[in-house]
């Protein structure tokens, strides 16, 4: 599939590129989520629940798309 490379602002891959598969009409989707799969932790037999990160398009820097992450409840991160 045809893709972008887009950099991410923030959250757990906050500094990184990754490509970005695009939509149909051949531009980057407008929110990416990113599921990250639960962590087993202490004694626990089951992993902690998956979590899912959302990242919004917020413009471009030369020729990539960038990424802010959205924390619950609208708030981006510095």
């Amino acid at each position: 599939m045809p893709a972008v490379e887009a950099w991410f602002l923030g959250g757990p891959v906050d500094g990184r590129l990754m490509p970005v598969e695009v939509t149909a009409d051949g531009s980057p989707p407008a929110v990416m989520k990113l599921p990250q799969t639960g962590l087993y932790a202490g004694t626990r037999d089951t992993p902690a629940p998956t979590t899912e990160h959302i990242y919004v398009l917020a413009g471009k820097l030369a020729d990539l798309e960038v990424y802010q992450y959205r924390q619950a409840g609208g708030e981006t991160t510095d």
